[in-house]
């Protein structure tokens, strides 16, 4: 059973490894240079993680997959709701809490996000944005399946998907300013949402 002692030195070896992944990156993070900010040993990093790999998947993985959490039950949500429409004029366009609860989430973890976007070179993380681009791209011809006469356009929701995680992406990179980000990411999703229903319109006309 790990003592109290073995939770602080993890959370040591968290921070230090944290830092040095965003100094270096992963491929030219030391593990002994993490050891030594942390005030371990090898050996003990090791009790804990099993690699490099290991250490890097314990900070930026966790972050990652409560923001797919926070996302596919935005989907299941709006699926229901689009199979009760009655008309697409009740669509509902504004999205400004959903952006707001992605925004908070990601800027919680800023660093951590900051990681798999800037550092994960050779690692598994290494293709984030196009998970999530693929998450998006499967998840919205589901909410609008329930449509009535809606065919999926593969092409148009590959590019959507794309529009969208990389006006995310854009912005938290540059804006470090949480509450600035909030209200640009509002615009953002509520303009792209506006594109995404006008792609419908057409697709049911």
């Amino acid at each position: 059973m790990k003592s109290d002692s073995d939770y602080e030195k993890k959370e040591l070896l968290l921070n230090a490894a944290k830092k040095e992944f965003l100094e270096k990156g992963y491929n030219k993070a030391s593990l002994r240079t993490i050891c030594a900010s942390a005030g371990v040993t090898t050996g003990a990093l090791y009790f804990f993680f099993d690699n490099k790999a290991d250490l890097f998947a314990a900070i930026v993985d966790p972050p990652i997959n409560e923001l797919k959490k926070i996302l596919f039950e935005h989907f299941s949500e709006d699926a229901e709701f689009m199979s009760n429409l009655k008309s697409l004029d009740d669509i509902e366009v504004d999205h400004s809490d959903v952006s707001d609860m992605i925004t908070e989430h990601i800027y919680r973890y800023y660093d951590n996000f900051m990681l798999a976007l800037n550092g994960s070179e050779n690692t598994v993380y290494e293709h984030v944005v196009d998970d999530f681009v693929k998450l998006l791209e499967e998840s919205v011809p589901y909410m609008l399946s329930g449509l009535k006469g809606y065919t999926s356009d593969e092409y148009m929701s590959h590019w959507m998907s794309h529009i969208s995680i990389d006006a995310y992406i854009q912005v938290i990179k540059h804006e470090k300013d949480k509450e600035i980000a909030k209200c640009r990411l509002r615009s953002i999703l509520n303009y792209l949402t506006k594109g995404w229903i006008d792609l419908v319109m057409v697709k049911n006309n």
